[in-house]
């Protein structure tokens, strides 16, 4: 759900000061995401490399693989919601008009802030449990798991404040218009 360039009666709506700065965060955060696609597609490649060309398997590969989609999802998830590119089911939205159509976005914001902030709780909790009682990851790497668990954290922080900032933008577009 993104807030269209133009309203109903054809004027441009331009996000706000909070917006294009929260967007400039999240699309950094995606380019970094798209980083790590690289860099995961790099390190299963040389996991199968080694594994089937030198016969020496790497351990590690696959365990890293899996905390770093994680990273990749919740980097990705506030320019998604920027975009607009959420998955949606379009049925109620590409009908509505007018005051419907504003109070379909409205809900859809609501429902993305509400979500956003339970993924954020919830990851805080985790973060910091992992990080107070030093808990490990239980595979080769051994690592400590709130590092891969920052990322929801920060994922979670960066679309809650999107879809916040887009809330706000589509207020103040009404309340202009």
């Amino acid at each position: 759900m993104q807030i269209s360039e133009q309203n109903g009666e054809g004027e441009t709506v331009s996000p706000s000061f909070l917006s294009r700065i929260i967007g400039s965060i999240a699309w950094l955060s995606a380019a970094l995401g798209a980083v790590l696609v690289v860099f995961t597609l790099g390190i299963t490649g040389y996991s199968v490399f080694q594994r089937y060309v030198l016969g020496t398997p790497l351990t590690w590969t696959d365990e890293l693989s899996g905390f770093l989609v994680v990273a990749i999802v919740m980097l990705g998830a506030a320019e998604t919601l920027r975009k607009g590119e959420h998955i949606s089911v379009d049925l109620l939205s590409s009908k509505a008009t007018g005051k419907l159509k504003t109070g379909v976005q409205l809900w859809g914001f609501a429902a993305t802030s509400f979500v956003a902030a339970i993924l954020l709780l919830s990851a805080w909790a985790a973060v910091e449990f992992s990080w107070n009682i030093g808990v490990y990851s239980d595979g080769y790497l051994e690592a400590p798991l709130w590092i891969p668990q920052s990322f929801m954290l920060v994922g979670g922080g960066l679309l809650l404040l999107m879809a916040l900032a887009q809330t706000i933008d589509l207020l103040l577009s009404k309340r202009r218009g």
